[in-house]
């Protein structure tokens, strides 16, 4: 067992393999899904889970997050949601010009009843998710639309079709406008793309700071 304990809450089983990735990557961390958690049949599977269920979790937790670290004896808690549903989560703030990065924390600090993260409980936010990290553990360089190299992987916004062209596997949108989506079941799939990501784990974060900083929290829990 890692002598070393993280909790998470995220959108998903997919961002559950990803964690576990890389905090197995820097070793002796062991990342304990809060939510969405395995059944306790021997499928172990994982429940629907989503952006509306984070905000969910985090206000039926106000006041609570200290405890739930100590119960366990966590050094940390990381709550991840992807910054490409800000417009939903909190449309006021875009329209004011803040960045989808901070119009999400703003809402999961009012879901907590918070000002600022709450001692050893870190926002993960990925911009536009977690895809992103994978997309850019991949060389050459993705490029822009005047076939440009991009630098800051938090600028593209057609992560899914970028991934798709890579050869990673698809399936049809809901209707003929939304063309090919990149397909995520079955989801431990993304245990071979956490994989990919660590290999390249360097390359990838440089080029998306979000991942950066969630790699910095890792190495100082060690």
């Amino acid at each position: 067992m890692a002598e070393k304990i993280a909790l998470l809450v995220c959108e998903g089983e997919t961002d559950v393999y990803i964690f576990q990735a890389l905090s197995a990557h820097f070793s002796s961390i062991e990342v304990r899904p809060l939510a969405p958690r395995p059944d306790a049949t021997s499928s172990g599977a994982y429940p629907s889970h989503g952006f509306g269920d984070v905000l969910k979790w985090c206000f039926a937790n106000q006041g609570k997050i200290q405890l739930s670290l100590d119960v366990v004896g966590a050094r940390a808690l990381f709550l991840q949601m992807d910054t490409d549903i800000a417009t939903q989560v909190n449309l006021d703030c875009i329209n004011k010009g803040h960045s989808a990065r901070h119009c999400c924390q703003e809402k999961l600090n009012e879901k907590l009843g918070v000002l600022v993260e709450p001692p050893r409980c870190h926002y993960i936010l990925p911009t536009q998710n977690t895809e992103t990290w994978i997309l850019a553990s991949h060389e050459p360089p993705e490029r822009d639309e005047n076939s440009i190299e991009i630098s800051n992987y938090e600028f593209i916004h057609d992560t899914g079709q970028r991934l798709i062209d890579l050869g990673y596997p698809s399936r049809k949108g809901k209707s003929n406008k939304a063309g090919r989506k990149l397909d995520k079941k079955p989801a431990t799939k993304y245990k071979k793309y956490g994989k990919q990501l660590t290999d390249n784990l360097t390359l990838a974060r440089q080029r998306c700071a979000e991942l950066d900083r969630l790699c910095h929290l890792l190495e100082a829990i060690i």
